[in-house]
């Protein structure tokens, strides 16, 4: 080879070099996956809930397209452990869900700072059940507990020695099981509970929520563990937008508006 053609291809190959990298830092899309039913504000089949509109405000900040495909939320979690899908939303922390993708982290614990949103979960019985749940307990529970599959307080019920009934996915069919006399009582979000009970006259009329909440906590955006190994610093990049945009006056005004 002419010592003239040679030494052009590697001056290519240099100035190369930085489109490369800048290839292996960025990702050309992010699909996600989320909660195929209706979880008001946060997630809803009719039209983009609060972690949608969060999400396209993260997809316009970043410059990053973002798909969303709405998912049964075990498939969803097995296939972003798989690898599959680069993430998932929303997702509250346990430590065996670590085996599944990435928190954003800090430290050894996962960084409240760079949340999607707080939320909770509630207790629901019958007016005039004798279930009860006092901060620590749930007694007079002689029948399951109605639960979603595959959401945390699943768990959470199990160590506390209950019985649970995961037999339906849906807040509506679970509440359906509490008036036909199949469970004792039904664990649900609390924002999802509430609405339901308010949208339709039967279950305004018969069932009610016990106070205090069974557990309050933030919920995260996940990344998939191979997502977070081939792009890092990216990775981070979309954590730190999630807490921005959370936090947006533009943001904010959506929440306050969203009906």
């Amino acid at each position: 080879m002419r010592p003239q053609l040679s030494c052009l291809l590697a001056l290519t190959a240099w100035l190369l070099l930085p489109l490369q990298a800048w290839a292996a830092e960025r990702p050309a899309q992010l699909h996600l996956c989320s909660e195929e039913e209706d979880a008001y504000p946060w997630v809803m089949k009719d039209r983009p809930g609060l972690n949608v509109i969060m999400m396209r405000m993260v997809e316009k900040q970043l410059s990053l397209p973002i798909r969303i495909t709405p998912l049964p939320w075990k498939r969803c979690m097995a296939l972003v452990g798989a690898g599959e899908m680069d993430g998932l939303f929303k997702i509250s922390f346990a430590r065996d869900r670590m085996e599944l993708g990435v928190y954003p982290m800090s430290g050894d614990k996962p960084d409240p700072s760079r949340r999607m949103l707080d939320e909770s979960y509630s207790l629901y019985r019958l007016k005039g059940s004798k279930l009860e749940w006092d901060g620590t307990t749930i007694r007079h529970a002689s029948l399951p507990i109605g639960v979603q599959p595959g959401f945390s307080i699943v768990a959470q019920l199990a160590a506390m020695g209950l019985k649970l009934d995961e037999g339906v996915r849906s807040t509506d069919e679970n509440f359906q099981k509490l008036l036909l006399g199949r469970v004792s009582g039904v664990a649900l979000q609390t924002q999802r509970g509430d609405t339901s009970v308010e949208s339709r006259p039967e279950f305004r009329a018969r069932i009610e929520r016990v106070d205090p909440p069974l557990v309050s906590k933030p919920y995260f955006l996940m990344l998939s563990k191979q997502f977070v190994g081939k792009y890092p610093a990216y990775a981070q990049k979309i954590w730190d937008s999630v807490a921005a945009v959370r936090e947006s006056p533009e943001y904010k005004a959506e929440m306050q508006q969203f009906k």
